[in-house]
C-alpha cells in the first residue's frame, strides 16, 4: 500500500501480536502515528520515529518503493531438495507436476504446502516425508468473474478479502460478499491471512471435522461449490459439506466458485463468537442464507459450526421455515423450538459447555432474524441484530514532570527501546550457538499421584541425534530446586520426580540431543510405567471443595482476628456468598530458558531468572560444587511477572546437570506447552464470606474463609492476601481464616501482584454484595466503611466527580432501559497498597578515566519494567552528567552477589537507591578535586581524580532497613458493554488514578500501570485454565486454547492520570512503585460487568438476586448469567 494505511488498518493488524508488559496502547499509538489519517497530536507524540524506508540498505540510494528485480521473468524450473531421513522438498509450477510427484512417491506420506499455518492448530505429523510447495502454481492463485466468481484455491485469505470487496462494489449480485469479507477478517490474524490459503483452511476441516472452520461455514451457507482435481484431469464439483467427508489422498482442491445472489431475493448474514476480539477460533459460528418471495421463505441455509463434527445444516429448521413468513413472532418461536431440538453439541474440553454452545447457536439465529428486516423489529430489540463494533482505541496520560530534576522525572523512552523494537536486544536464547552445543527437553509425567515403576528411554535413545537421558538417579547432589525453607515454604520440590509423579506434566527426566527438534521429539518416546494412582485426583481447589476433601486443606499462618470481632453486634442485614477466582498463566514472551557452558573451573550459566542468588544456590547443591564455581549472568528477561522467581531455577538445574554430565554446552528453551504444563501459575482462590450490615451499609461484623490453590506443594506464601484484604476499610470487627489446598497441578508461584490481587478482589466483591443487599450505591457503602482519617476519603469523592460517575450512571440506566440485548455497566474501585521492603541488592558504579563514561551493574533484573532506564536517569541526576555517558551492564553473581529476587514492585526503587548511594560515594571521593577545579568539566575532574588515585569504582548494598514503607493510593473507573445474545464484553472506557509520588520516569510508569491493568483484563475476562478432571492434564496449554487479551480487548478509551502535586518523603527520590498496583484495581471490571448483567436479568424477569461472578468471566459465563431464554426472542 506504499505506506498509505489508515489507523483502523494498523490497529486491525495487531491481531497476531501478544503484549503482556505495557498493554498495547503505546505500541498502537506509535504505529498509528504513521497512518494517513493520524491525528496531529498523535504525530507530534511520535515525531522522533526514525525514517525507516528512505535509504535502501542494498544500494545506499533513495528507496524507489519497489524491488529492482520485480517483474523479471521467472525461469519456472521445478526445485527438488533431498534431506536426511528420506525427506524431500519440491517446488512446482504446474498442477501436472503435483500429480507426477504423487505417482512417483507411492504410499509415502506427503503434504501440500501453501501458507504452512495449519501447524498452529494441529501439529504436523512427524512421519511426513514429501513436502510439495504449490505457491507458484498460477491456476491456484488466479480468479475470474463471469456468471459466478471463481477463485483459485491457493489464493490467500487476504487476497480473497480484497477480491470479494472489489467484486461486491462493482456487481450488486455479489453484494453479499461484503458479509463474507467481514467474517474472513475474523479468521486468525493479518499475518496468518496474508499467507494462509483457501485450500489450507478447508483442508484442515477435511482432515479434522471437529475444526470450527469459518471459511467452510460461510462458503457452505452461500451455496458455493468446490472443484476437486484428480489424476488424468478428472474433476469433481462438490459442496463444501461434501468436500469435508471426501478422501482427498492424491487429489487437489482447484478452486471455489461463488454464485451471484440477487439482493432483492436473498439475504445473507454470518456471525462468529470468540473468547476475545481477534485471533481466536469460534465458540460457535453461524451463517445464514434465505431466499424469499414476497413475505415467504422459498429456501434457506441455516448453518452452524462448533456444535459437533458432523453438524452443519439445521435441516429440520430449514424445512420448517419453507413457505413461512419469518417476520412474525409465531414463526420465529416455532423455528427456535425446532432448532433447539436438533442442536446436540458434544463436549470436548477445553471447549465451552454444550449448554452455552447450544443456546448461543439459537441466539445467533435470532440475531439473523433481527437483521433480516429492521423496520419490523421493536426499537429496544434492534441492537441485538449486530455484534459489538469497536471504535478506534484512544487514550490520555497525565502526569507531572519537574524540569529542574531532568533527566529525573522526565518522560523518556526506555534506553533499550530501539534495540528491542529492532530485534537486536539479546536474551538468553539469543546467545550464539556454541561448538558441540546440545539441546535439552523435559520428559513429563502423564499421571498424577502415581508411583513411577519404571522408565524406559531406549526408543528415544535410538533416535538420530539423541545423546543422553537423565533422571533423578543421575543427580550428584540434592534433587531439589527449592531452598530457604520456612521463608519460602515447608516443602522440597524435586527437579525430576523420583518415586511419584505428583501432577500431570511434572518433569520426570531430561533428554539431551543435537537439535531442539530432536530433543523435543525424543521426549515423546520415553516410556514411563506407573502404578495406579494412590489418591483421588483434584486438579483445582474447586474440585477439592466440591468433593469436601478436607484432608487437602491446610491452615495458613496469616489468618487474622480483629480486636472487636468477638463482641461485634449482629447487623440488620445478613450477606452471605462465595467468590471464586481462577489461576493465571504468566504468559511471558520468553518461556523458561537457560544456557550452560562448561568452563575450566565450573559453569557459565545464562539463566532467564528473576533471582540469581536462588538459582546459584540450587545448582551448587544439586551438583555438589562450590558456589564460586558458578558464574551467572542475566542481561534481561523477556518478561517475568514472578514466573521466573523460583521456577526458573528448575530449568537452570536441569540444564546445568546436562552440561555437567556431558561437558558440552547445553541450551534449554521450553516449548510453550511444556512451560504451561510443568510450571506453576497464579493461585486460584475460593472465598466464603458472611457479613452483618446496618441499613446504611456499615459493616458491623465480617467473616471470610478463603482457600488458595497451592498446587502440589505449600511453598511460596500468600501472606499478602490477608494484609490487602483490608484495603481501605476499618477491619476491627473482621475475622479471616486462610487455608491452602494441595492439588494435582504444578506448584503455584508468584504472579504479578500475588496475594494482593486476590485480597482486594475479595473485599471489593463483598462491598458490592453489601451494596446490592442494602440497595445503596456501592461508592456510598465503601465510604461509610472507611476510617475517618483515611486519605481515600478525600480522593474518592474527587475522582467520582472527575470521571462524571453520577452523570454517566444515569446515561447508562437510560441506555439499558432502551436496549434489551445490549447492556452497560459502570463501577469504581479504590486501592490502598502498602509497599514494604525486604532483602538486599548490591549495585556497582564505575567511571572510566580516559573518557569519563560510566558503567553500572546491579543485582536487579531488567525484565521489561524499565528498571535500567530509571537507574540511568537517577545516576545522571546524581552525578550531574548526560545519560549518554552511562551504560548498564548485565547482572551477575560476581558484581552483585547474594541479591534478593526482583519482584514485589520494589526492585526498581531499591536498585535506584543503591545506585544513588554508590554515586554519592564517588562524588564524595571526588569532592576535593571538584572544589579545587570548580569550573572544570566532568571529564577533567574524572581524569584528575584518577591521577590522584581516587577510587573510581563504588558499590553499595541496599538493605531493607535503609528505606521506610509507604502507601500507594489508586482508583479505577470501568465502563463496559455486553452483547446479551453472545456474552461478549467490550471495555468502553477506563480511568485510572494512581499515586506515584514524583515519578522517576513517567513514561515508564504509565506503561507499567497500563500493562498491569491489561493483564488484569485477561485475568477477569479471557484467560481460562482448563484441566482434565480425570487425569489432571492442563488442556488450555497453548495459544489455540489460552487467550490473553489482544490489542482490541483493551479499553476503547484508556485514561491514566498520576496524582498531581504528590511527593513521597520516604520513597527513593520521592517516588512510588508502579509495577503491580494497577493489577489490583482491575476488579472494577468485574463490578461493572455484574451491573450490566443485573440489568439483563431484570429484563429477563428474573429476581433481583446477587450475581456471583468470578474470574475469568468469559463470554460463556456472562451469557449464562444473563438469564437468556428462547421464549424472550421476539421481533416486537
Amino acid at each position: 500500500k506504499q505506506g498509505k494505511v489508515t489507523m483502523e488498518e494498523i490497529e486491525n493488524s495487531f491481531g497476531g501480536n501478544i503484549c503482556r508488559c505495557t498493554g498495547y496502547r503505546p505500541i498502537l499509538d506509535a504505529f498509528k502515528s504513521l497512518a494517513v489519517d493520524a491525528d496531529q497530536k498523535l504525530k507530534d507524540k511520535c515525531q522522533d520515529i526514525e525514517d525507516l524506508t528512505k535509504i535502501c540498505p542494498k544500494t545506499g540510494s533513495a528507496c524507489a518503493g519497489k524491488c529492482s528485480t520485480a517483474g523479471k521473468p521467472n525461469q519456472r524450473k521445478g526445485l527438488h531438495l533431498s534431506f536426511e531421513q528420506d525427506r524431500e522438498w519440491h517446488k512446482v509450477y504446474d498442477v501436472s507436476d503435483i500429480f507426477a510427484i504423487f505417482e512417483s512417491i507411492g504410499d509415502r506420506p506427503y503434504t501440500l504446502v501453501g501458507g504452512n499455518t495449519a501447524h498452529g492448530v494441529y501439529r504436523r505429523s512427524e512421519d511426513l516425508e514429501v513436502f510439495i510447495d504449490i505457491n507458484a502454481i498460477e491456476v491456484l492463485r488466479s480468479h475470474s468473474l463471469g456468471t459466478s466468481l471463481t477463485v483459485g484455491a491457493g489464493t490467500t485469505l487476504t487476497e480473497l478479502m480484497e477480491l470479494m470487496t472489489k467484486t461486491a462494489k462493482k456487481n450488486p449480485s455479489f453484494s453479499y460478499l461484503e458479509h463474507l469479507v467481514r467474517h474472513v477478517d475474523l479468521i486468525a490474524n493479518v499475518p496468518v491471512r496474508n499467507t494462509g490459503t483457501i485450500a489450507g483452511n478447508l483442508s484442515i476441516k477435511n482432515q479434522h471435522n471437529e475444526f470450527p472452520s469459518d471459511l467452510y461455514l460461510i462458503l457452505e451457507a452461500a451455496d458455493a461449490t468446490l472443484t476437486v482435481l484428480e489424476a488424468h484431469g478428472k474433476t469433481s464439483i462438490v459442496k463444501p459439506s461434501e468436500y469435508v467427508t471426501m478422501n482427498m489422498a492424491k487429489k487437489v482442491l482447484l478452486n471455489v466458485v461463488l454464485p451471484p445472489l440477487d439482493p432483492k431475493v436473498y439475504v445473507y448474514r454470518s456471525f462468529k463468537v470468540m473468547p476475545r476480539a481477534q485471533n481466536a477460533h469460534a465458540y460457535v459460528n453461524g451463517a445464514f442464507l434465505v431466499k424469499t418471495e414476497g413475505s415467504s421463505i422459498i429456501s434457506s441455509n441455516i448453518c452452524f459450526g462448533g456444535i459437533n463434527p458432523q453438524f452443519t445444516h439445521a435441516t429440520k429448521t430449514e424445512a420448517f421455515l419453507k413457505g413461512r413468513n419469518l417476520l412474525t413472532n409465531e414463526t420465529v418461536q416455532g423455528a427456535l423450538k425446532v432448532l433447539a431440538e436438533e442442536l446436540s453439541p458434544d463436549w470436548v474440553l477445553p471447549d465451552a459447555s454444550p449448554e452455552y454452545r447450544k443456546n448461543l447457536a439459537i441466539s445467533l439465529f435470532y440475531k439473523f432474524v433481527l437483521s433480516f428486516a429492521p423496520e419490523s423489529v421493536k426499537g429496544e430489540f434492534k441492537s441485538g441484530a449486530t455484534v459489538l463494533e469497536r471504535p478506534l482505541s484512544s487514550g490520555t496520560q497525565k502526569f507531572d514532570t519537574i524540569k529542574e530534576n531532568w533527566p529525573l522525572n522526565k518522560d523518556i523512552p526506555k534506553i533499550e527501546g530501539l534495540l528491542q523494537t529492532s530485534g537486536e536486544a539479546q536474551y538468553a536464547n539469543d546467545l550464539p550457538a556454541y561448538p558441540n552445543e546440545l539441546y535439552a527437553a523435559f520428559v513429563q509425567g502423564t499421571e498424577a499421584h502415581a508411583k513411577i515403576l519404571a522408565i524406559d528411554p531406549s526408543d528415544a535413545l535410538k533416535l538420530p541425534g539423541v545423546v543422553a537421558f537423565y533422571t533423578a538417579k543421575d543427580i550428584p547432589g540434592a534433587n531439589n530446586f527449592m531452598y530457604f525453607k520456612g521463608f519460602m515454604g515447608p516443602h522440597d520440590e524435586e527437579i525430576f520426580a523420583s518415586e511419584k509423579a505428583l501432577y500431570h506434566g511434572q518433569p520426570i527426566g531430561l533428554i539431551v540431543a543435537e537439535t531442539f527438534n530432536q530433543a523435543n521429539r525424543a521426549t515423546k518416546l520415553v516410556k514411563v510405567q506407573y502404578d495406579k494412582p494412590d489418591k483421588v485426583r483434584y486438579p483445582t481447589v474447586k474440585d477439592v471443595l466440591r468433593a469436601k476433601a478436607t484432608e487437602r486443606l491446610h491452615d495458613m499462618p496469616y489468618s487474622t482476628l480483629g480486636e472487636e470481632f468477638e463482641a461485634a453486634p449482629e447487623g440488620e442485614v445478613k450477606v452471605k456468598g462465595r467468590f471464586e477466582i481462577g489461576g493465571q498463566y504468566h504468559y511471558t514472551m520468553e518461556t523458561q530458558t537457560c544456557v550452560c557452558i562448561p568452563i575450566e573451573d565450573g559453569l557459565d550459566v545464562y539463566s532467564a531468572t528473576q533471582w540469581i542468588d536462588f538459582t546459584q544456590i540450587a545448582i551448587s547443591k544439586m551438583l555438589k560444587v562450590p558456589e564460586n564455581s558458578l558464574n551467572l549472568y542475566v542481561r534481561r528477561l523477556g518478561g517475568g511477572y514472578g514466573g521466573k522467581g523460583t521456577r526458573a531455577t528448575l530449568v537452570a538445574c536441569a540444564t546445568a546437570l546436562a552440561a555437567h554430565k556431558t561437558q558440552r554446552p547445553v541450551r534449554f528453551v521450553m516449548t510453550l506447552e511444556a512451560n504451561m504444563e510443568a510450571i506453576g501459575k497464579r493461585y486460584a482462590v475460593v472465598s466464603d464470606y458472611e457479613v452483618d450490615v446496618q441499613k446504611d451499609g456499615r459493616i458491623t461484623k465480617l467473616y471470610n474463609e478463603y482457600v488458595h490453590d497451592f498446587g502440589s506443594s505449600l511453598n511460596e506464601s500468600m501472606g499478602h492476601c490477608a494484609e490487602f484484604f483490608k484495603n481501605c476499610y476499618d477491619n476491627k470487627a473482621w475475622k479471616t481464616v486462610a487455608k491452602g489446598a494441595v492439588t494435582e497441578s504444578a506448584s503455584n508461584t508468584w504472579c504479578r501482584a500475588p496475594g494482593t490481587t486476590e485480597g482486594i478482589a475479595m473485599v471489593e466483591t463483598i462491598m458490592e454484595h453489601v451494596a446490592h443487599a442494602t440497595g445503596l450505591d456501592p461508592l456510598d457503602v465503601r465510604m461509610v466503611n472507611m476510617p475517618q482519617d483515611l486519605k481515600m476519603r478525600e480522593l474518592m469523592p474527587q475522582f467520582r466527580a472527575d470521571v462524571e460517575y453520577d452523570e454517566r450512571r444515569k446515561e447508562i440506566e437510560q441506555f439499558n432501559r432502551e436496549n434489551r440485548w445490549r447492556k452497560r455497566g459502570l463501577a469504581i474501585t479504590p486501592m490502598r497498597y502498602p509497599l514494604g521492603y525486604f532483602g538486599s541488592i548490591t549495585a556497582l558504579v564505575a567511571i572510566y578515566h580516559t573518557d569519563a563514561t560510566v558503567v553500572i551493574t546491579h543485582g536487579g533484573i531488567e525484565m521489561g519494567q524499565g528498571m535500567n532506564t530509571k537507574v540511568a536517569q537517577v545516576a545522571a541526576h546524581i552525578l550531574g552528567i548526560p545519560m549518554s555517558l552511562i551504560k548498564i551492564k548485565p547482572s551477575s553473581n560476581m558484581t552483585s552477589p547474594n541479591s534478593i529476587c526482583t519482584g514485589g514492585s520494589m526492585t526498581s526503587e531499591t536498585v535506584a537507591f543503591a545506585v544513588m548511594k554508590a554515586c554519592q560515594i564517588l562524588l564524595e571521593r571526588m569532592k576535593p578535586i571538584r572544589e579545587e577545579m570548580k569550573d572544570a568539566s566532568w571529564e577533567t575532574i574524572v581524569e584528575n581524580s584518577y591521577y590522584k588515585n581516587v577510587d573510581l569504582c563504588a558499590t553499595y548494598m541496599y538493605k531493607a532497613s535503609d528505606l521506610e514503607g509507604y502507601i500507594i493510593w489508586g482508583l479505577t473507573c470501568a465502563e463496559l458493554e455486553i452483547d446479551v445474545l453472545t456474552g461478549n464484553v467490550q471495555l468502553r472506557r477506563v480511568d485510572i488514578l494512581e499515586d506515584t509520588g514524583e515519578s522517576l520516569s513517567p513514561g515508564i510508569d504509565v506503561g507499567q500501570v497500563e500493562g498491569a491493568f491489561i493483564m488484569g483484563v485477561g485475568y477477569y475476562l479471557t484467560e481460562a485454565l482448563v484441566y482434565d478432571p480425570e487425569t489432571g492434564a492442563l488442556l488450555s496449554n497453548r495459544t489455540w486454547t489460552y487467550k490473553p487479551p489482544g490489542a482490541k480487548d483493551i479499553p476503547v478509551d484508556f485514561r491514566v492520570r498520576f496524582l498531581q502535586n504528590s511527593s513521597n518523603p520516604t520513597g527513593v527520590l520521592r517516588s512510588k512503585a508502579t509495577g503491580e498496583p494497577a493489577m489490583n484495581m482491575t476488579i472494577a471490571i468485574l463490578c461493572a460487568l455484574r451491573n450490566a448483567i443485573q440489568s439483563a436479568r431484570k429484563d429477563a424477569g428474573l429476581p433481583n438476586d446477587w450475581v456471583p461472578l468470578g474470574a475469568p468471566s468469559t463470554p460463556d459465563q456472562v451469557y449464562l448469567m444473563a438469564g437468556n431464554s428462547a421464549e424472550q426472542y421476539l421481533l416486537n
